[in-house]
């Protein structure tokens, strides 16, 4: 069924991203969202409006965004109070998120997440403080013992170092660590259904150009993890619209298509940049990790209402006609023509981008591997076809998202390394 009605929760997507950083690490299972179930209740307490306290949430939620791998997120969840050497995520994080509107107020606490009250201007917006006391309370809490015994510790250092805390949201939040069902809840309930139930967070009303809007931003906030796969998706996109276009399917499912194609690696979240960085062939256990990445992007991707069929799609890039394909083991019939074409787009973009440590395929060499894999029943042969009848048109419009995409990267890069001088 193809999605009928351009309407979806903003709130879902970034509890989705947020999940997908997690999952790297069991040190950070659910610490986004808990930082913020806690940011709710602190902001609640001081009486913000409705619409100020959505916007801390999604902060919370997506507040590590900049920090790509596994080592930097772990530093700065679990770096000590008084730590600095941690700022260069918040700005990154708000340059990734501040130009899709729903996100650009998120972006700005993002921002300043980390100031500190005692050393900085005083003069970051209190949701941004809000966020940074309850990063704080989070990564105190010990997962491995009973919680309610734990408050009066958590209190004391929290308490200890309340000099670089605003003021207004340490009186909140020691109202609110009286009550025991906010560290019940905290610890032991689904945060996300609960902050659903309580929040006013309307769904976002948008068309498919917004929604591809925030499918480039959250390829961006996958590709730009790693200098080897900095382009791919908007590459994956490009080929997969067109190949889409020629096929003659309609206008609305070529968006649909190229909105897969940004999210088909959002599983890679997941994954460490060890091995996605390798310079070489994985060993098993690395590659058994890199399979996991499609099942990822399908969990992540289905849990959006809306989005089910686009989760199919996007995942089904490793799926292959015979059946030995990952991680479904789809065949024949069951392979959908939409997937079978996703497939596709992700190996030509595959062997035909250049990679650090390699140049990609010209026409005739790309062409001759498609075959191969035609002959022998992996991939669709009519599909193949069409990339063969229309190759210069198709690797036009890739290299072109490919090289504009760059350009955004390069510049992404030096907008965040000139915020460190």
């Amino acid at each position: 069924m193809i999605v009928k009605e351009d309407a979806f929760s903003v709130f879902e997507i970034a509890t989705g991203i947020s999940e997908a950083i997690d999952l790297v690490s069991a040190e950070l299972n659910d610490h986004h969202k808990k930082v913020a179930y806690i940011s709710y209740h602190i902001a609640k307490e001081m009486n913000l409006p409705d619409e100020e306290i959505n916007d801390i949430v999604l902060a919370a939620i997506l507040h590590d965004i900049g920090a790509f791998t596994c080592e930097e997120r772990l530093h700065v969840v679990f770096a000590l109070f008084n730590d600095n050497d941690y700022n260069k995520h918040p700005e990154m994080g708000f340059k990734l998120l501040r130009n899709f509107e729903p996100f650009h107020n998120a972006a700005l606490l993002i921002r300043q997440h980390h100031a500190h009250f005692d050393k900085d201007s005083n003069d970051a917006p209190i949701g941004s403080y809000i966020v940074h006391l309850a990063d704080r309370v989070s990564i105190i809490i010990d997962k491995r013992n009973e919680i309610l015994g734990q408050v009066p510790g958590i209190i004391e250092k929290i308490d200890h170092n309340r000099a670089i805390f605003h003021p207004d949201t340490l009186a909140a939040f020691r109202r609110v660590a009286k009550k025991e069902y906010f560290w019940i809840e905290t610890c032991f309930l689904p945060i996300n259904n609960i902050l659903l139930d309580r929040m006013q967070f309307p769904a976002q009303i948008l068309g498919l150009d917004a929604l591809l809007s925030l499918a480039k931003v959250i390829s961006q906030i996958i590709d730009f993890r790693s200098r080897f796969t900095s382009t791919h998706s908007s590459g994956v996109a490009a080929v997969a619209f067109e190949l889409t276009g020629i096929h003659g399917f309609s206008e609305r499912e070529c968006k649909l298509m190229k909105i897969a194609g940004y999210l088909h690696d959002i599983g890679k979240l997941a994954i460490s940049n060890d091995i996605l960085e390798k310079n070489g062939a994985l060993n098993h256990e690395e590659f058994n990790e890199m399979r996991k990445h499609p099942y990822f992007t399908y969990a992540i991707l289905n849990r959006i209402k809306g989005f089910e069929q686009i989760a199919m799609w996007a995942a089904s890039h490793h799926e292959r006609l015979d059946g030995n394909g990952y991680p479904f083991h789809v065949r024949g019939e069951n392979f959908s023509k939409l997937s079978r074409i996703m497939a596709v787009a992700d190996i030509v973009t595959a062997i035909t981008e250049d990679r650090p440590y390699r140049k990609g395929m010209d026409g005739e060499k790309a062409i001759e591997i498609l075959s191969k894999m035609v002959e022998d029943g992996g991939i669709d042969k009519g599909t193949v076809e069409v990339v063969k009848e229309n190759f210069a048109r198709v690797n036009d419009v890739r290299m072109k998202a490919q090289e504009e995409e760059l350009q955004e990267y390069n510049a992404f890069y030096a907008f965040s390394l000139s915020k460190q001088k």
